[in-house]
């Protein structure tokens, strides 16, 4: 009987059991290839997932991205981190060929570094803005071409220095004329000087709004509560800016910053429709709870910066001085002393500019524009008006001027505080999408710009990854 070797089979065994262990190997090395590239495309689907979902209202109405991690019920992550678990989990399942090689699952996440539109006083909600407005084209960045902006708070210290002077004036003519009053003789009477100032000092605590506006029932007369808004409540501070994100405070950016406002928030003779407030600007620099209010304070403002104006004015025009002197000689013709004629003449020149200072704001509030400085053709109110200034204020000539209403307020806005200024704008945006359906507890510091997440990820074949990721609106 022949013997027979086996040496072949021998052979064809251990090349056999080489060759399972090679493709073993290689399946394994597949399956953990495919599971680490699948957990990082299905973290970054879930993280864009997850800011796909930004709040509608805010894309509407300021064209800004932000998720609102309350989704319409309790604000907390927790809501957005069981959002990108749940999306991550999904896209695992997706794929049944890749879920029987990998059988991956998402078990936990936990968000970091999450930046909230509030943070830092809404300067997080500043940066998006400036990128938003660097993005579009012809982007607004001045009103006016070579505008100078006017620190009102400037020039209302010089207005306070003036109304100083006209209280000292008016001590002095009492003085003087008590004095002479007191050397009379028995049986003489008492003498009184009718200064012509005297009817716009009776007028001076008067509301700037009453010659401002023809008709006071134009005027605007929405209110709100402010105590629920997020300049009037303490809130939890989030991350911020990351490194390498500039801060959105350079002059560039608040050019960028102040024509996003005026763009997209209402003011006087453009007001937002649907809106809390019509005169949102004006809330921006006043921050008082009513329209009324505000545009009050607004006026005020503008008044006592052409009362500087015109005094600047008058005080270089020898013309109009001379015309005040002479008004002052004849009110003083009962006790003709110098230094009581020089006292009425800067009375009078006080009123007058007081005078014209009302009729200017009836020219801006009219919808025309002023000239920065006067000239003796923008003048518009002759000296004999101003003793009834009041029923002229509708008479005067358009001046052909360069400041609008609007110019006034991007003034104001310009030597705002730049994080109060964040602060009411953040307060104007809850006002207004609280108006809208299904936000009635709309809340700007639930606005999530970006976070970093790590998620832990198991596998059905005894191994798993941990993965972390930053994303942002960017």
């Amino acid at each position: 009987m022949k013997k027979l070797k086996g040496y072949i089979t021998v052979y064809l065994s251990m090349i056999l059991g080489l060759l399972i262990t090679l493709t073993l190997t290689v399946i394994e090395g597949v399956r953990r290839q495919t599971a680490r590239m699948e957990t990082e495309c299905v973290m970054d689907a879930g993280l864009s997932s997850i800011f796909a979902e930004y709040h509608r209202e805010m894309v509407k109405q300021y064209g800004l991205l932000f998720i609102d991690d309350s989704y319409g019920a309790s604000p907390g992550t927790d809501n957005t981190r069981s959002h990108l678990l749940e999306y991550m989990n999904l896209n695992f399942r997706a794929n049944d060929m890749t879920k029987d090689l990998t059988g991956l699952r998402a078990d936990n996440a936990k968000l970091s570094e999450v930046s909230f539109a509030s943070d830092d006083s809404g300067t997080v909600l500043r940066y998006q803005i400036v990128r938003y407005m660097k993005s579009k084209t012809g982007a607004e960045l001045l009103l006016n071409e070579g505008f100078d902006p006017i620190d009102p708070d400037e020039v209302i210290d010089l207005y306070d220095d003036y109304e100083e002077k006209r209280d000292d004036l008016s001590g002095e003519i009492d003085e003087i004329v008590d004095e002479y009053n007191l050397g009379l003789t028995e049986g003489e009477d008492p003498v009184e000087i009718s200064n012509p100032a005297d009817a716009v000092e009776r007028l001076s605590s008067s509301s700037a709004l009453f010659y401002a506006c023809k008709d006071l029932n134009s005027i605007s007369n929405r209110s709100t509560d402010l105590s629920s808004l997020i300049s009037k409540r303490q809130y939890p501070e989030g991350f911020g800016l990351y490194e390498g994100q500039k801060s959105p405070y350079s002059p560039v950016d608040e050019a960028y910053f102040n024509g996003y406002l005026f763009d997209k928030l209402g003011y006087r003779g453009k007001e937002k429709e649907e809106a809390c407030l019509n005169y949102q600007i004006e809330y921006l620099i006043e921050g008082k709870d009513s329209d009324l209010k505000n545009l009050e304070e607004i006026a005020e403002k503008i008044f006592k910066i052409r009362y500087v104006t015109n005094l600047t004015h008058l005080y270089s025009s020898p013309g109009k001085i001379n015309e005040a002197n002479e008004m002052a000689i004849a009110a003083s013709l009962v006790i003709a002393q110098p230094e009581l004629i020089e006292a009425v003449k800067h009375s009078i020149i006080l009123a007058w500019a007081y005078a014209e200072s009302a009729k200017d704001l009836r020219i801006l509030f009219d919808g025309h524009k002023l000239a920065v400085t006067k000239t003796e053709q923008d003048w518009n109110t002759p000296l004999s008006q101003i003793m009834d200034f009041r029923s002229h204020l509708g008479e005067y000539r358009i001046p052909s001027g360069t400041m609008a209403y609007k110019d006034f307020l991007y003034s104001f806005i310009f030597f705002e505080n730049k994080k109060k200024c964040n602060m009411r704008l953040m307060d104007v945006m809850e006002m207004d999408i609280r108006l809208t359906n299904g936000n009635a507890n709309f809340r700007m510091n639930d606005q999530i710009y970006q976070l970093k997440a790590r998620v832990n990820v198991s596998g059905s074949y005894g191994y798993g990854y941990e993965i972390t990721r930053s994303y942002s609106y960017r």
